[in-house]
Order: structure tokens, then C-alpha cells, then sequence
């Protein structure tokens, strides 16, 4: 098992490149890894659309969007992976490849992922993107953990690493800085 980022084959990234997967179906290179894996479900769904209702809508600045559909993040710094994020805020104006759902990570501001059941799934999201998206880098990684209860906020990336990490159990308040200057109250993840 892969601690981190690492460099991906040239292979791989060609047959990543070339993989046409159906809509219910998430494609990403992690880690030099191909992983394919079902579209977000109800559960899934619920957190993600209470993080945007609640929170991310009512302080989205201007001149940002949040894409409906799934974009994949083309993240250089760690090798030409591709990561497909949960829920992305980016420049409503980046220039990106709309044909092919992937955005450069220089026009991301947040990112956010769910955590899966599955084994491996737990430990992409907790541990090896963190230091993808830190390479990115992308300024701020929002974490909903609801096999554990909590949420983490990673902020501040340099040297491929965040360099805040802050981590709350639902019902808790994180601060969210620059661009959105909120407080996120996690208690919108209770059901």
C-alpha cells in the first residue's frame, strides 16, 4: 500500500487518458494507480448537498463556481495524476478542458471528499490525497468523515504537504479562510 503521491508511468497516464467510463462510473489516477469507482450515493449525495445549501452557496465569492458534474483535477506536482474530487470551487472563468471534465489545479480553490466505507477508499481520502492535492497545490481540502463523525479542513500547502490541519466532530465549528472568511457549523451533517 502506497503512503503518498508518487510518479505515475507513462503508461498508466495513457491508459487513464483513454478510458471513456460510463457516467455512473469515477475514473482517477492515484498514486500511479487506475481507480474506478461508483458515483457518490444518497448518503453521499445528502452531505454533499447540505455542505452546498448550508454552507458553500451562501458564501461562494464572486467570480467562483461549483460544477454539478464530476471534474477531474489534473494534479502535476504528483506526476500527472487525476483526482475526482467530491465537490470542487473553482474560477468561474478557467480556461479548461470542459470536453474532457478536467481542470488544471491552479484554478481550484477548495476541494472536498466524502469518506467511503471501502479500505482503500479510507485511505486515498485521509492520506494519500491530502498530499496530492497539497502538491497541487490547492489551497484548501475539506474532509467529511462520516464513518468517524468528524470533518477535517487542511489549509496552507507548501513543500507538497498542509501545513493546517483541523479537525472537528460533527456539531463542531471550522473555521474556513480566504476566499470564503465563514465558519462552517458541521452540525449540517447530522441526519
Amino acid at each position: 500500500m502506497s503512503n503518498g503521491p508518487q510518479s505515475t508511468d507513462s503508461g498508466i497516464a495513457a491508459l487513464f487518458e483513454s478510458i471513456e467510463a460510463p457516467e455512473t462510473v469515477r475514473v482517477e489516477l492515484i498514486g500511479g494507480r487506475i481507480v474506478m469507482s461508483p458515483t457518490p450515493v444518497s448518503g453521499h449525495g445528502g452531505l454533499l448537498r447540505r455542505l452546498f445549501s448550508r454552507f458553500l452557496e451562501p458564501n461562494l465569492p464572486e467570480g467562483m463556481d461549483v460544477p454539478m458534474s464530476p471534474v477531474t483535477i489534473m494534479l502535476p506536482g504528483v506526476g500527472g495524476d487525476g483526482y475526482v474530487p467530491d465537490m470542487v470551487v473553482f474560477d468561474e472563468d478557467a480556461n479548461w478542458d470542459f470536453d474532457g471534465w478536467k481542470l488544471p489545479a491552479d484554478v481550484v480553490h477548495l476541494v472536498v471528499e466524502v469518506v467511503s466505507a471501502g479500505r482503500e477508499s479510507q485511505h486515498d481520502d485521509r492520506e494519500v490525497k491530502p498530499l496530492g492535492y497539497a502538491s497541487g497545490p490547492i489551497p484548501l481540502y475539506l474532509l467529511i468523515d462520516p464513518l468517524r463523525q468528524e470533518v477535517t479542513l487542511f489549509a496552507s500547502p507548501s513543500d507538497g504537504k498542509y501545513q493546517e490541519r483541523h479537525t472537528v466532530p460533527f456539531g463542531g465549528r471550522i473555521p474556513v479562510p480566504d476566499p470564503f472568511d465563514a465558519v462552517l457549523d458541521t452540525s449540517i451533517f447530522f441526519r
